[in-house]
């Protein structure tokens, strides 16, 4: 009798530990997908939500997130040591490189920035003669600035950018009032609001700067375009949810960012006009981030349509009916 008790807890045991690796539309076994990111970021929520909300279960895959710098993911994705990388900057240096990788997913078309500005700057036309903080000059947070800046009306030469840093950095600065203003990323934008810092415009609605989406290598494209597929269709189902109902993963952004209600409530209302609304993504799109690299490396003749293929994500999105 005891015997028989443990053979049966054996199986059950074994059966358990089978259902919880297996595709629940198939029950073949979930096939590992690896995905780097450099930092946490609000940039690629899509993907956290796509984890949280089983996207990526239903459609047979186990993710697996890896930080990586920015050089670090440039190599790993031409070596095939990873599968995708969620940050747009090293799929662009790559591509520029030679090295064969694409974008195939945006998951944002719009940087999620906001101009965060000291308590006493009331309005845009108190913005004349004010110092901005930038991460550095001539990198790609700098040139959104001054974009931000003159969208509010601002002329060159009526404003400043000093090189402070790291966001810490820049936010120390406006402390002292050394500068009066910086663009600022989640959740540091919503932080100082509640500081009594103000905040003139949110830049997703002004500026088209994609930052993150779903680059692989040309080669996988080509052998595997099934992953492909499956991770973009994950994808695309988060983008959805986070366009009708973002309110539904409003507990997975607490939760990620150890933060109040109160506060990822601010933080989706800023990031939802950024978040991409089908995946798609245009040489424009791109032309902000590729011109920077472009006068980075000398090479101003290599277009960016070499950068990205679309074609995976128009073949999801008609099996989606989008």
């Amino acid at each position: 009798m005891s015997l028989t008790f443990r053979a049966y807890a054996l199986l059950l045991l074994l059966l358990v530990s089978f259902l919880v690796q297996a595709n629940p539309v198939t029950g073949a076994e979930a096939r590992k997908v690896t995905l780097s990111y450099s930092a946490v970021s609000m940039t690629w929520f899509p993907v956290k939500v796509a984890v949280e909300k089983g996207f990526f279960r239903n459609e047979g895959l186990e993710p697996q997130l890896i930080q990586m710098n920015g050089n670090v993911a440039t190599v790993a994705l031409a070596n095939g040591h990873i599968d995708f990388s969620l940050n747009i900057s090293p799929v662009l240096n790559g591509a520029m490189q030679g090295l064969g990788l694409k974008l195939v997913t945006a998951l944002n078309t719009r940087p999620l920035f906001s101009l965060v500005v000291r308590p006493e700057v009331q309005s845009p036309a108190d913005l004349k003669s004010k110092v901005f903080a930038v991460s550095s000059f001539g990198n790609t947070q700098a040139i959104l600035t001054e974009k931000h800046l003159q969208h509010l009306g601002l002329k060159k030469g009526e404003y400043q950018l000093l090189a402070m840093g790291a966001t810490p950095a820049r936010i120390a600065a406006m402390e002292k009032n050394i500068v009066q203003g910086s663009l600022m990323p989640l959740p540091s934008n919503v932080q100082m609001e509640n500081r009594g810092y103000r905040i003139l415009g949110n830049t997703a609605e002004i500026i088209t700067h994609p930052i993150a989406g779903l680059g692989v290598h040309e080669d996988k494209i080509k052998k595997d375009p099934d992953l492909i597929k499956r991770t973009i269709r994950a994808s695309l189902r988060s983008l959805q949810l986070l366009q009708t109902n973002p309110k539904e993963t409003l507990k997975i952004l607490m939760d990620w960012g150890r933060t109040s209600e109160k506060d990822a409530l601010r933080s989706l209302e800023l990031a939802k006009p950024g978040f991409s609304k089908n995946g798609f993504l245009t040489d424009d799109d791109l032309s902000i981030e590729w011109s920077f690299i472009q006068q980075q490396t000398k090479k101003t003749n290599v277009p960016v349509s070499i950068a990205h293929d679309m074609t995976l994500l128009k073949e999801v999105q008609r099996e989606l009916g989008m």
